[in-house]
C-alpha cells in the first residue's frame, strides 16, 4: 500500500513534469488532470492550484478564454492566501494570458508583473522565461517593439539555460520579426538562421514554421524573392501530416498571406496569387480569424482589380470591410465581457467574505451588482454616425494609456485632435445630409491612414480625436501630414458637385502624461494654431 509520503513525492514530481511540458499541450493537460484528482485526494492546496492553472491555461489556448478567466482569478485569489510564490506565479500567469486573449492588455500586464515577480521569488527560470515572452508580446501590441526585442532576448537565454531549445529558438523568431519591423532585415536574416539551427537540434518542431516563414520576409525585403519562395515552400512541406493534411492551419494561413505579399504579388503572379488567396479566405474562415480573412480579402481585392475584375474588387473590398468591422466589434465585446467577468469575480470574493460577517447586507450587494452589471451591458462606446469610436470609448482607451505612463514609465504616446475647416458653410450650402456624408468619409479617410493600435473617435459634431500610442511626436505629425494631403485629394465632388472639403489638425506629444485632459487641452490648442495659420494645415504641441 502507498505510504502518504510516496504518495506527497509522486504528485510533486507529476506537477513539476507538467508545468515543463508546454511544448505538448495535451500531455501536459492530461498529467494536470491526474495531479488535480490526487492533490484533492491528499489535501495537498498548492498542488491543487497549480494544476488547475495549467487545466485553466489549455481551456483558455483552445478557444475558451472567457469560460477561463473566472477560475483563473479566483485562483489568483487562493494562492495569495497560500502564500506559495510557484502557485501565485501560475495562477497569475493563466490570469495574464486569458486578458491578453480577451484584449485586455493593461490589465493583462498587471498579472504578467506579478507572475514574473513570483516565478523570480521561486527561482523558476522556465517560468519566468514564459512570462517575458507574454510580456514581451503585450509591448508588441502597443506598438513598443524595441522593449520587446529586449524582453525576448532575456527569455531566449533563460530557455536555453533551461535546455529548451524550441523555446530559445521560437523567441528568436519573434525577435527577428521585431528587427524586421523596425527597419533592420539584415539582422533579423542573422537571427532567423540562429533560430532555424536551434530548431533543426530541437527536431523541427513545427514552431519552426514561424521562423520559416520569418525569414522568407527577410529574404524578400533583402531582394531574394527565389530564395523566400523556397522557403515558403519547405514551410507549406513542413506543415503537412503522413497523409497530406495541414497540421497547424493557423501557421499555414500565415504562411498563404506571406507567400502573396512578398512573392507573388511583386513578380506579377496574379493567377497564382488569386488562388492561393481564395485558399487563405477558406483557411481564415475555418479559423474564425477575422483579421486575417480581412487582410486576405483586402489583397484579393488589389489582385482583381490589377487584372481589369473591378467588380470583383468591389465585391472583396465590401467583404474586407464586413470582416474588419466584426473583428473590431469583437475585440470591444471581448474586452467588455472579460472587464465583467473579472468585476463578478472579485465582486463575489469579496461578497462571500462580507457574507460571512453580515448576511442581512447581501439583498443591497446584489440589487448593487444587478445594477452594475446592466450597466456594463448597456454600455456604447461607438458614434451611431460614424461608426467610429465615440467620446467615452476614447477617453477609456486614453486614460488606459495615461494608467500605463504612470505604472511602467512613458512609452510614446500622441493625441491629435482636427475638424472641419468652415464646417457649417459645407452645411449651408450643400445640406445637412451632405455634411453627415462628408463625417463619415473622413472617418474612414482617417482609419484608413492609422496603425491597427491608433483610435479615431469622433467627440461630436465635426471634431474628431485621433489617439496614437507607440509613436514619436515627430511621425505622429508626419501620420497627420499624410492625413490632410488624403483629405485634400479625396473626390469630394462625388458627394456633391463643387464640394471641396478641408480639414485643420491638432497634435500634442502626450509621452509622460498622465492627466487625459491635458493631452487634449494641448491637441486643442496646437488646433487654434493651425486655425490661425490660414486653416488646412498641421500643428504641433511638443510635451516639453
Amino acid at each position: 500500500m502507498e505510504t502518504a509520503p510516496s504518495a506527497a513525492a509522486e504528485l510533486t514530481t507529476l506537477v513539476e513534469e507538467a508545468a515543463r511540458l508546454v511544448r505538448d499541450p495535451r500531455r501536459r493537460v492530461a498529467l494536470a488532470r491526474e495531479g488535480l484528482d490526487r492533490a484533492v485526494a491528499l489535501g495537498d492546496d498548492v498542488a491543487r492550484v497549480r494544476c488547475t492553472a495549467m487545466v485553466t491555461e489549455f481551456t483558455a489556448r483552445h478557444g475558451h478564454p472567457v469560460d477561463a478567466l473566472p477560475t483563473a482569478l479566483k485562483l489568483v485569489a487562493e494562492a495569495g492566501t497560500l502564500g506559495d510564490d510557484q502557485a501565485a506565479a501560475q495562477a497569475h500567469h493563466t490570469a495574464a494570458m486569458c486578458l491578453h486573449m480577451l484584449d485586455c492588455v493593461p490589465e493583462s500586464m498587471e498579472h504578467a508583473h506579478e507572475a514574473l515577480s513570483s516565478y523570480r521569488k521561486a527561482d523558476d527560470a522556465y517560468g519566468e522565461g514564459r512570462v517575458l515572452s507574454l510580456v514581451a508580446a503585450l509591448w508588441t501590441d502597443m506598438g513598443e517593439r524595441l522593449q520587446a526585442r529586449e524582453l525576448l532576448e532575456q527569455a531566449h537565454e533563460l530557455f536555453l539555460a533551461c535546455g529548451d531549445e524550441s523555446g530559445a529558438a521560437t523567441m528568436l523568431a519573434m525577435t527577428a520579426e521585431a528587427q524586421r519591423e523596425t527597419g533592420d532585415p539584415v539582422a533579423a536574416a542573422g537571427t532567423c538562421e540562429r533560430a532555424l539551427r536551434l530548431f533543426e537540434n530541437a527536431g523541427m518542431p513545427l514552431d519552426a514554421l514561424r521562423a520559416m516563414t520569418a525569414y522568407a520576409q527577410v529574404l524578400a525585403d533583402l531582394d531574394r524573392p527565389a530564395d523566400a519562395e523556397r522557403w515558403l515552400d519547405r514551410a507549406g512541406t513542413h506543415n503537412r501530416l503522413p497523409g497530406g493534411a495541414v497540421a497547424n492551419e493557423g501557421y499555414e494561413l500565415e504562411r498563404l498571406l506571406v507567400l502573396v505579399r512578398t512573392v507573388l504579388t511583386p513578380a506579377g503572379r496574379w493567377e497564382a496569387a488569386r488562388r492561393t488567396l481564395e485558399q487563405a479566405i477558406a483557411v481564415a474562415e475555418d479559423l474564425h480569424s477575422l483579421r486575417s480573412g480581412a487582410l486576405a480579402e483586402s489583397l484579393l481585392a488589389e489582385v482583381l482589380h490589377t487584372t481589369g475584375d473591378d467588380a470583383g474588387a468591389y465585391r472583396h473590398l465590401l467583404r474586407c470591410r464586413e470582416l474588419a468591422d466584426a473583428a473590431t466589434r469583437g475585440a470591444h465585446d471581448r474586452r467588455i465581457r472579460a472587464l465583467r467577468v473579472r468585476f463578478e469575480v472579485e465582486q463575489a470574493q469579496r461578497e462571500a467574505a462580507r457574507y460571512r460577517r453580515q448576511t442581512e447586507e447581501q439583498a443591497a450587494v446584489i440589487a448593487e451588482l444587478e445594477r452594475l452589471n446592466a450597466e456594463v451591458l448597456h454600455l456604447s462606446r461607438t458614434d451611431p454616425l460614424t461608426g467610429i469610436a465615440n467620446r467615452r470609448r476614447m477617453t477609456e482607451y486614453l486614460t488606459d494609456l495615461a494608467n500605463l505612463n504612470q505604472r511602467y514609465g512613458a512609452p510614446p504616446l500622441a493625441v491629435a485632435v482636427f475638424d472641419v475647416d468652415k464646417f457649417k458653410v459645407v452645411n449651408d450650402r450643400y445640406g445637412h445630409e451632405t455634411g453627415d456624408r462628408v463625417l463619415v468619409a473622413l472617418s474612414r479617410l482617417t482609419a484608413d491612414h492609422l496603425r491597427a493600435t491608433d483610435l479615431p473617435a469622433r467627440l461630436g459634431g465635426d471634431e474628431f480625436v485621433i489617439v496614437m500610442p507607440g509613436i514619436s511626436h515627430e511621425d505622429a505629425v508626419r501620420a497627420c501630414q499624410r492625413l490632410l494631403e488624403a483629405v485634400r485629394n479625396h473626390p469630394w465632388e462625388q458627394l456633391s458637385a463643387g464640394l471641396a472639403v478641408r480639414i485643420s489638425i491638432g497634435v500634442a506629444d502626450g509621452s509622460g502624461l498622465i492627466d487625459p485632459d491635458e493631452m487634449l487641452r494641448r491637441a486643442d490648442a496646437a488646433l487654434y494654431r493651425a486655425k490661425a495659420a490660414g486653416r488646412d494645415a498641421v500643428a504641433s504641441s511638443t510635451a516639453h
